[in-house]
């Protein structure tokens, strides 16, 4: 099943029912606050089919884009950094995982592509990077 939906958590915010928690801190070793990325595989929903990056604060949506309005470096200083998503055409995304490294050339697990974004950019911390598997 393909993902379907994506949001940023904040803190100990659990997931909604039916939605998946990547462990990972979006700020780690940045300081700032505990920010988690949750999506959801929903069968009867169109799939997510691309996932776009914007850096700075007034930066405007992609067309067809939907944008999670949580700064991604929130509290810990850095570039306004957002995530917006499509379900356009395209090869659905199965899978999402964030990693975190002191490596800024970071390889994705086996199987994903990485997303050449670093979400701490300009904050300082680990490098964090979106992965996801077509």
């Amino acid at each position: 099943m393909a993902v379907t939906n994506i949001t940023i958590l904040e803190s100990n915010e659990p997931a909604p029912p039916g939605w998946i928690k990547d462990p990972t801190d979006l700020n780690e070793g940045a300081g700032g606050e505990y920010l988690y990325l949750a999506y959801e595989k929903d069968g009867a929903a169109r799939p997510v089919t691309d996932i776009y990056f914007l850096i700075g604060e007034d930066q405007p949506v992609p067309p067809g884009y939907e944008k999670i309005d949580v700064d991604l470096n929130k509290g810990a200083g850095g570039k306004y950094i957002y995530l917006t998503f499509t379900r356009g055409n395209g090869a659905p995304f199965e899978d999402l995982e964030v990693i975190s490294s002191n490596d800024p050339a970071a390889n994705p697990p086996s199987g994903y592509r990485r997303i050449d974004v670093d979400l701490n950019e300009g904050a300082g911390g680990k490098y964090i990077y979106l992965c996801y598997r077509s």
